[in-house]
């Protein structure tokens, strides 16, 4: 069963779903979170951490609203810690049945049922850990299996309590309203008892169906023939299951431990830690810390204040129960169930296979290795298991790609041709590259810390926040040229001033434009010498012309007259 939806572009790799895990059934791949349902304890926390909201649960609200609509039958199995999620646990129920709810009964009848059962198996096996908690139960089927054999071989109260409404009303429909979303995954794991689960935020979302002309009025009504299970509404508290199993009080007789363990982290370190229950012990093992009175979905009001709400309930109702039919004490088969080994086998690597990943990510030497936990996992060997494992990427070291990005700028920073100066707010020189050395030609540590007007002139370039400045500035004294462009960068608080000298540039553009003059000079130059020469060459041809004429028309004259 897939409980929980993610919404791939709400994801931001920041991994709280993953240190969120207890047993890291969370894989990473394509800078998206992806929850492994066969390892999955539905535990809730990576849903409770996401600050993006990207995983969201399964709901059954749609379901229950077509039930309603259709006028089918149905009773709502109303889990004990309702009482503190609402203020007015009266008036929850009376909203309940003006929606067309056939009945409403409190899952607390069953617990009374159930936790009467965990007595006697544990008097008659010597040790026991309780089973109303769907979250424990996958943990231990899942991974401490060695272990079941010591579990209560016991439906939880929701599940007891669908069957036993259904054996006695044929023909309806049971919906448990509750504080957890593991509680649909336990639907599934025993089909044909519970149809829809619902949170108590999820039950005020619910439609109005046809009222029904019969609808059984148990809202709370005193009967003197009713069974007691008052006690059990302490279920949802820390020890509360303790407290239902043994009404009379906790045995003291003997060397029995009886312990109430809260929180899965508690659990994982409890249990994986034994290789067999101790006699004598009876364990209440509540996911939760502070038990289901902290559930996922119990309400956001203080954890103190739940408490007190549902023990205001408690002694308010002390004398009000249901009408309800209590199950024959001699036959409890009905509520009896199996577990199975349902751990997948671990992968074990070399060294040579774990030092291969530490390596890639600049982790070469035990110091390096410092296990932040910033990536989800415990260890830097535990990270590097998952990237073999396929579970978790690379660059999902923190440090490791806060050291590659500081490595890349400060590459980047100093292998510039151009001049970098980081100018603060008050307009003193916070740091410059190797290139701004240069061009000063002084050391950063004479060039940090001096006023920005000793590097820049405020005539030529004046700072600001809001406008960028690009312009060619001449710096006199050092005779330079650059092009000085300057931006504000608010996250960091400063200027950012890049300086690309042109001075090379422009000198060689100098002794081209000077050696485009010669040229052209020069040409000048041969040009009016070439005029020079052909005027005299032509002055000379004309004298000779004209000899050349006189001398022709004498000889002519000579050639007529003879």
């Amino acid at each position: 069963m897939s409980l929980f939806r993610i919404q791939g572009a709400n994801c931001k790799n920041c991994y709280r779903c993953i240190r969120a895990c207890p047993v890291n059934a969370i894989e990473f791949r394509g800078n998206q979170a992806r929850v492994i349902e066969e390892e999955c304890i539905y535990c809730c926390g990576c849903l409770r951490e996401c600050p993006q909201n990207a995983k969201t649960v399964e709901t059954d609200v749609a379901k229950v609203n077509r039930m309603l609509a259709e006028g089918k039958r149905i009773v709502v199995s109303l889990a004990p810690s309702f009482a503190g999620y609402t203020e007015d646990p009266k008036e929850y129920i009376a909203r309940l049945y003006e929606l067309g709810i056939a009945q409403v009964r409190e899952t607390a009848e069953a617990a009374a049922w159930v936790s009467r059962a965990y007595a006697e198996q544990f008097h008659a096996k010597g040790k026991l850990v309780t089973t109303p908690c769907p979250v424990v139960v996958d943990y231990m089927e899942k991974y401490t299996p060695h272990l079941l054999g010591d579990m209560a071989n016991t439906v939880s109260p929701m599940v007891a309590h669908a069957k036993w409404i259904k054996a006695s009303s044929p023909g309806v429909k049971v919906v448990f309203v509750g504080p957890c979303y593991a509680k649909r995954k336990e639907m599934a794991d025993h089909p044909g008892t519970v149809d829809a689960v619902l949170t108590f935020e999820e039950a005020t979302q619910l439609r109005p169906g046809p009222q029904r002309a019969e609808q059984e009025q148990h809202r709370m009504e005193a009967s003197a023939d009713a069974p007691d299970f008052s006690a059990a509404r302490a279920y949802p508290l820390e020890g509360g299951v303790i407290q239902t199993s043994f009404p009379s009080g906790i045995p003291t007789a003997g060397s029995s431990r009886y312990r109430t363990v809260s929180g899965i982290d508690n659990i994982k370190r409890l249990l994986s830690s034994m290789e067999r229950l101790p006699e004598g012990y009876f364990l209440e093992l509540n996911a939760c810390d502070g038990g289901c009175m902290n559930g996922p979905a119990s309400g956001g009001a203080p954890i103190l204040y739940k408490q007190e709400r549902v023990l205001s309930y408690m002694e308010a109702q002390n004398h009000h129960r249901y009408n309800g039919t209590e199950p024959p004490a001699e036959d409890t088969a009905w509520m009896s169930r199996r577990f199975q080994d349902r751990s997948r086998p671990s992968s074990v690597y070399s060294e040579a296979q774990i030092r291969s990943v530490l390596d890639k990510i600049g982790k070469w030497r035990k110091e390096d290795e410092l296990n932040c936990g910033a990536c989800g996992y415990s260890s830097c060997r535990d990270k590097a298991a998952a990237v073999l494992a396929g579970k978790a990427e690379l660059y999902m070291c923190m440090p490791y790609v806060q050291a590659k990005a500081e490595s890349f700028a400060h590459v980047l920073l100093e292998k510039t041709p151009n001049a970098v100066i980081a100018v603060t707010d008050q307009l003193l020189v916070k740091e410059v590259n190797g290139a701004a050395e240069s061009f000063y030609q002084m050391d950063a540590k004479m060039l940090v810390g001096l006023p920005s007007d000793f590097l820049l002139d405020p005539a030529e370039v004046e700072l600001s926040q809001t406008e960028p400045v690009r312009k060619k500035v001449y710096f006199h004294d050092l005779r330079k040229i650059a092009i000085v462009s300057a931006s504000y960068v608010p996250e960091q608080q400063l200027y950012l001033v890049i300086l690309h000298d042109l001075t090379e540039q422009e000198q060689e553009q100098e002794k081209l434009r000077s050696l485009k003059q010669e040229t052209v000079e020069m040409a000048q130059r041969i040009i009016e010498k070439q005029m020079r020469v052909a005027q005299e060459i032509a002055g000379l041809l004309g004298e000779t012309t004209a000899e050349t004429k006189v001398t022709l028309t004498k000889m002519k004259r000579l050639l007529l007259e003879e």
